[in-house]
């Protein structure tokens, strides 16, 4: 019995760890990307930051790469008073739009909780819906581009990719 509960609990730990690995990932490779064009100095060529991380030179290359990263964009953006008043008025912005969420967020949410339980489907779905019609506006914008006479087909046969029109939707004559 144990050992069916220990291979569970594997399981278990393994549907979660799996997952938050890849969110993690998923989060941390743009983040480091940004960092590092943040901390590199923009140069005129391919890559256009400056420095360029060498994986061949090994170790060394890891202590070049670091040592030539750079906080003057960091300073340059605490000089210039362009960059400090957009910065603070971009703060001051979120600030206003979070407490007017906040506002109106909280005392609808715990309506909802207190709504009676035959009514709370409803509310979850007059706040779900506007979701809905941006997805569904979404599938309508694709359904025209890829309809016969549609956006796609006309580049592909103009550009000589085929010779007539695919049909990419086959619900759709």
């Amino acid at each position: 019995m144990s050992g069916v509960m220990h291979r569970r609990g594997a399981a278990y730990r393994l549907a979660v760890v799996l997952p938050a690995l890849w969110l993690t990932l998923l989060f941390a490779a743009p983040f480091f990307i940004v960092l590092k064009i943040s901390l590199s100095e923009t140069a005129a060529a391919q890559p256009p930051y400056t420095p360029v991380f060498d994986v061949s030179a090994g170790w060394q290359g890891v202590r070049d790469f670091v040592s030539a990263l750079s906080f003057g964009n960091y300073a340059t953006l605490l000089s210039d008073s362009l960059y400090v008043s957009s910065y603070v008025r971009s703060l001051q912005i979120a600030a206003v739009s979070t407490l007017i969420l906040l506002i109106i967020g909280y005392p609808l949410a715990y309506s909802m909780t207190r709504a009676p339980r035959g009514v709370q489907p409803f509310l979850v779905m007059l706040v779900v819906l506007p979701f809905l019609t941006a997805y569904l506006i979404r599938i309508y914008a694709w359904m025209n581009l890829l309809q016969p006479e549609g956006l796609v087909n006309a580049v592909l046969m103009a550009v000589g990719a085929i010779a007539e029109p695919l049909t990419w939707l086959p619900s759709i004559p």
